[in-house]
């Protein structure tokens, strides 16, 4: 459990931890369809974002939509490799992997979404190889079903963020499609432990029977979500002192993960950076904490 955003608490927690730069967040994927869990920390300019998005509308739509705070290339992450985009009926779908017909057939969904209404052929770019990417604190990537083969494009800049946003499936709702082990499997040779899951989202399995059955009440299998991992999870003294300022600022305004907030404040109070007057500073500002010690105070 957690609390959600708030622009007064994260403002007064970068104040103190005093990083020396904006937090970085890359998008990968950035097509605008939902509200981004960085949404509230970029409205009050509390971070930079890097969006990668190959689909010309949805590019264009988010140069359009733009803020001071925000850079996009039109480009497909990947592995460097020329490669086919399937575009899909609906542009949330659109992967570079062939839509899964076997998954279709057995589970009953997505036939309509999925279909392949275009496909064109692209050069993917590698995170690593891009000259005027900067280091970043947060990977968000949503690329159905790429995620690897971006994650082994982008190894010099893993080591250095701290977290990553990840869509996840349990099932491979694409051809080859790597799946929730996988990644967390790839992600853990950089030194990320899985963290939460920001939502998971769970559906029936549909066919002329299960008609009968309201979907509502029926939904049994686990589809699709977005998981956090985070690096250095296990021993935070791991981590660079930038590093643990803008974990310390992504898990209270992005994660939504507080006490990993207090968890990273901790080691920078272990390194003389704050004090503990600056961290209970900070517990004040949360909901639902019990009263301070007096030895606290």
């Amino acid at each position: 459990m957690s609390v959600p955003f708030d622009a007064d608490r994260a403002r007064a927690l970068i104040d103190v931890l005093e990083p020396a730069r904006l937090t970085r967040v890359c998008d990968v994927g950035a097509n605008p369809l939902d509200e981004t869990p960085y949404k509230g920390l970029l409205a009050m300019g509390g971070c930079d974002v890097w969006g990668f998005e190959p689909q010309g509308d949805a590019f264009r739509a988010l140069v359009a939509a733009k803020g001071p705070h925000e850079n996009y290339i039109c480009a497909a992450v990947g592995d460097g490799k020329t490669a086919e985009l399937k575009v899909c009926a609906d542009s949330g779908f659109t992967s570079l992997l062939e839509p899964n017909r076997a998954f279709m057939a057995a589970t009953g969904q997505f036939r309509d979404r999925l279909a392949v209404v275009a496909r064109v052929k692209l050069k993917t770019t590698k995170l690593d190889s891009l000259p005027d990417l900067p280091a970043f604190d947060l990977l968000k990537i949503d690329i159905q079903g790429g995620e690897l083969a971006a994650f082994r494009g982008g190894k010099a800049h893993l080591a250095t963020a701290v977290a990553v946003i990840t869509e996840v499936s349990a099932l491979p709702i694409y051809e080859g499609q790597p799946l929730l082990h996988h990644q967390i499997a790839e992600l853990s040779k950089h030194g990320y432990f899985l963290h939460k899951f920001l939502f998971l989202k769970s559906f029936g399995f549909r066919n002329p029977f299960t008609t009968r059955l309201r979907r509502r009440t029926y939904r049994s299998q686990l589809g699709d979500g977005d998981a956090v991992l985070v690096r250095g999870l296990v021993d935070l003294s791991t981590l660079e002192t930038e590093a643990l300022k803008h974990l310390a600022i992504l898990a209270d305004a992005v994660l939504l993960t507080q006490d990993l907030a207090v968890r990273a404040m901790m080691e920078l109070q272990g390194r003389g950076l704050l004090s503990a007057a600056q961290v209970h500073g900070y517990m004040d500002l949360l909901p639902h904490v019990e009263p301070r010690h007096l030895e606290a105070i």
